[in-house]
C-alpha cells in the first residue's frame, strides 16, 4: 500500500484530435484499464463533444509518468493539466478507469446539466465548464 503523501490525484482537460465514435472510445477505455491495473491507476475520464477530463489517481511515480505519455499522445491536443495533489485515499478506488458520457456525467453532477443547457454555443463553452465542475469532484 502507498504511503499517503505517495497517494495523488491528477486533473486535465483536452481536445481530440479527430472524432471519436463508440469503438474508438472503447477501445481507448479497455486499453487504459489494463494499463492502469498493471500500474496501480484509478479514475475517471469524461468525454464530451470531442473533449476529454480526466482524474487519475495513484502514486505519485505512476501518475507522472502515465501523465508523461499523455502530453506525448498524439490523439488529443490543447491538453491543460488543472492540477495534481496529495491525497489521503482514493475516490474511484473500484474503477480502473470508467467512462462518462455528458448524460451519465449530468446524473452524478446536475451543475453540469444546468450549465450546459444555459450554453449559447455548447461546443464553445464546455471546456469552461468541465474545468469549473472539475475543480469541485
Amino acid at each position: 500500500m502507498a504511503n499517503k503523501s505517495d497517494l495523488v490525484e491528477l486533473k486535465y482537460l483536452s481536445q481530440s484530435v479527430e472524432e471519436l465514435n463508440v469503438w474508438g472510445l472503447t477501445n481507448i477505455v479497455d486499453l487504459s484499464i489494463i494499463s492502469n491495473l498493471s500500474h496501480g491507476i484509478t479514475g475517471i475520464l469524461f468525454f464530451d463533444h470531442g473533449y476529454f477530463g480526466q482524474i487519475l489517481e495513484g502514486t505519485r511515480s505512476e501518475v507522472k509518468e502515465l501523465w508523461y505519455k499523455i502530453k506525448n499522445d498524439p490523439r488529443h491536443r490543447n491538453i491543460e493539466l488543472l492540477g495534481i495533489t496529495e491525497i489521503k485515499e482514493r475516490r474511484f478506488p473500484k474503477w480502473s478507469m470508467k467512462l462518462f458520457d455528458a448524460q451519465e456525467f449530468s446524473k452524478d453532477f446536475p451543475q453540469y446539466l444546468v450549465l450546459n443547457k444555459n450554453m449559447e454555443d455548447p461546443n464553445a463553452q464546455l471546456l469552461r465548464i468541465m474545468k469549473i465542475l472539475w475543480q469541485k469532484v
